[in-house]
């Protein structure tokens, strides 16, 4: 009986205590990308110039989901959190639309999701980013897309 007793506190033991070496907290930022939209006439970035306002933006997938998105108003961009559950070939369209001026302007944009396995989590970069229908280039990882 001594030696199962024995053995069943060590069991419980070797249970109790974890080699788990993840720290609360210790999770992955959100996929993210940051937008600077560009009006292509002028040269400015269309809230810059009052073009567009931040309560015209909107952000969806092609299943008219909403993307979560804050404007960075310090940097008058936006930084969109899109969707991470597709790999390859994900597409999103951000719409701008200023009722008063009748301008109404869409982005479409496709990327692709890279995911890296951590210890205690799995991290996600968005990469491939394309606007099809938009000139594009990419300045310290921020797109500047002309419209």
């Amino acid at each position: 009986m001594k030696k199962y007793l024995g053995f069943l506190v060590l069991a419980i033991i070797m249970l109790s205590v974890s080699c788990d070496k993840c720290e609360e907290g210790n999770i992955a930022e959100p996929a993210s990308l940051f937008v600077n939209v560009i009006d292509a006439t002028t040269l400015e970035n269309v809230f810059v110039n009052e073009s567009f306002t931040v309560q015209q933006i909107s952000v969806k997938d092609l299943d008219e989901k909403l993307i979560p998105f804050v404007f960075e108003a310090n940097n008058n961009l936006i930084r969109i959190f899109p969707s991470t559950k597709n790999l390859l070939q994900n597409t999103f369209v951000i719409t701008l639309n200023n009722e008063s001026t009748g301008s109404l302007k869409e982005i479409t944009i496709t990327y692709d999701i890279e995911a890296t396995k951590q210890e205690c989590y799995t991290s996600y970069k968005i990469t491939n980013v394309q606007a099809p229908n938009n000139a594009t280039e990419v300045i310290n990882e921020i797109y500047q897309i002309k419209i």
